[in-house]
């Protein structure tokens, strides 16, 4: 007797996105596009299955549409210059024939951002401290957009007061109405920090971990810079990092968290997994096989559209190890690869062009970096050392020049942050920002919303947030000698509708100052001629060419004057 044989249906897979994984360029109005090897459900489309998340601007918000196989997702609002887009789809998507996805799929894009400067300039400092207080011991920043007003807020932790400052942007890139405080779990010393969305309602939650207790504080955030429901939850010993992704495939958010004094030999790492609800489940106990997990990234290894752990062990022998993810909540170690330093901070990226996910380790003795180049299935390669000595114990990757690489930032505790610029893969011609005491933690996004990277650096000795700004598309403004011009910064700053710019001349010359907008075009010709020697100030009312008033935004203006050209940046606000 013959018997009928039934095909059963193949669930749906992905076979194309838009953009591409780890493109470093891509348009802050980015449609995210998703190619599927059949036909979709469009039922099984809703904002729970479908999320896109800014490492910066939060959870995107847009429509989303099924045509057929392919599956389109178009923001609202353009995400932020140079920041890192998560996009990711549950196992709640089914094709027309009912099956789910076998398991939930992600990957990662970078921002393009506009043409700027690796001279970063200084721009002021804030501190963190209550006054007359003592010090905090500020730690780690989160710069995101947590009001949704579309510009960059922070929160701080502070490991001393087992709390968290929330400084919220004054909407011209700066944070001068002081500070709200987040108390967290009692004598906990919170550090580490992610953000994600872990009920699903639209706004940026962040998670804290302890590194003086077992505690991972996560913080729901309001919408409007408060964080109303507060909640800890146990790993394990000395939280030193956090990450989050959505584990297994279900649409909510999960949290991954070190413990470097773990119960069980040699450390441990802690699932916490998502009831759904933006509350957590017991932890889940999981094993690197390394000594003493203390740093941690997420990022797809191998290119499975499955998120990836990259563990960093702190005792002898260093590692970096890469836990490639099922897709269902498990994590399995591969071959342990030697590192230099005390891996204290991860970053992760492509840093070589070749769409494949690197690491960089910030190693906190040696005075080095270490960068493992990945090849895409779940490999790193041996350590390409950059030296850069001092203490670096943290690390931030973004595109700082606008040339379609990733710069690094990393933080000297010694005293000073170094930017390095990329040259296909390489690191080079460092610079040195100075703090007062220890350079703690960098953060690397546009504060001042005119589309190239700034850089926010946490002393946590003196308790001050040292804001350094990317000066110009044209040329970097940096410390001139005293037989040079000087520009200076315009005051007020912001202004409306006036504001006056003073220049500085060693020796009579020919003089032109302009201002441009934010795409480089030149708006006015604010002082031409010849002018002699000594301070000169000239000031601007607001208005281009013709004598029309201008829009509010960010303008440059620049000095040209014997063969010296300089540029400095101004927000005119209405």
């Amino acid at each position: 007797m013959l018997r009928a044989v039934v095909a059963s249906a193949a669930p749906p897979t992905v076979v194309d996105i838009h953009p591409t994984r780890q493109q470093i360029d891509a348009p802050a109005n980015s449609v995210v596009q998703i190619k599927f090897d059949q036909d979709i459900d469009a039922a099984t489309v809703d904002s729970v299955s479908v999320r896109v998340y800014g490492r910066w601007s939060g959870p995107a918000l847009g429509t989303v549409d099924v045509d057929d196989s392919t599956l389109t997702f178009a923001p609202s609002t353009a995400f932020f210059a140079g920041e890192y887009v998560t996009v990711s789809l549950s196992t709640a998507i089914h094709g027309t024939s009912g099956e789910p996805m076998a398991h939930g799929y992600a990957w990662s894009f970078w921002v393009a951002t506009a043409a700027g400067s690796l001279d970063l300039n200084y721009l002021t400092r804030y501190t963190v401290r209550d006054p007359g207080g003592f010090g905090v011991q500020a730690y780690g920043a989160y710069a995101g957009d947590l009001d949704g007003d579309g510009w960059c807020d922070l929160v701080v932790p502070c490991e001393r007061m087992s709390q968290a400052r929330v400084l919220m942007n004054d909407g011209a890139g700066g944070y001068g109405g002081g500070f709200a405080v987040v108390q967290l779990t009692s004598l906990c010393g919170p550090s580490p920090n992610d953000a994600g969305d872990f009920d699903n309602d639209g706004d940026i939650d962040v998670a804290i971990g302890c590194h003086g207790s077992d505690q991972v504080n996560v913080l729901r955030g309001d919408g409007s810079g408060g964080f109303p429901i507060k909640t800890a939850y146990t790993a394990d010993q000395q939280v030193r990092a956090v990450g989050v992704l959505d584990a297994n495939g279900d649409g909510w958010d999960d949290i991954v968290a070190t413990g470097r004094l773990g119960s069980s030999s040699g450390g441990n790492l802690s699932l916490l997994l998502n009831n759904g609800d933006g509350t957590f489940a017991p932890r889940i106990s999981m094993e690197a096989g390394v000594n003493q997990e203390t740093s941690l990234a997420v990022a797809d290894a191998n290119n499975d559209g499955i998120m990836d752990l990259f563990v960093g062990s702190y005792t002898v022998p260093r590692t970096i190890t890469v836990m490639l993810g099922d897709g269902t909540g498990g994590f399995a170690s591969q071959p342990h690869v030697a590192t230099l330093g005390l891996p204290w901070m991860l970053a992760v990226g492509d840093v070589n062009g070749d769409q494949n996910v690197d690491v960089v380790s910030a190693g906190a003795s040696g005075g080095n970096l270490a960068i493992h180049f990945g090849d895409g299935s779940g490999g790193i390669s041996a350590a390409t050392v950059l030296a850069m000595g001092g203490q670096p114990i943290a690390i931030d990757a973004g595109d700082i020049d606008g040339d379609g690489d990733l710069d690094l930032a990393a933080s000297n505790n010694a005293g000073s942050w170094v930017i390095w610029e990329n040259a296909n893969g390489s690191f080079v011609n460092p610079r040195t920002l100075l703090a007062s005491s220890a350079g703690s933690c960098a953060t690397l996004y546009d504060r001042d919303n005119d589309g190239d990277l700034d850089l926010t650096g946490v002393d946590e000795v003196d308790d001050w947030l040292y804001l350094f700004e990317n000066i110009s598309p044209w040329s970097p403004v940096g410390e001139t000698p005293d037989a040079a011009a000087r520009l200076q910064q315009n005051y007020p700053n912001p202004f409306n509708p006036n504001t006056t710019i003073r220049f500085d001349l060693p020796s009579r010359g020919e003089v032109e100052l302009a201002v441009y907008d934010a795409s480089g075009a030149r708006v006015a010709i604010i002082a031409r001629g010849f002018y002699p020697a000594g301070s000169h100030t000239v000031r601007w009312n607001g208005t281009d060419a013709s004598g029309a008033r201008v829009a509010s935004g960010v303008y440059f203006y620049r000095l040209r004057s014997n063969g010296v050209e300089l540029a400095r940046k101004m927000l005119l606000l209405k």
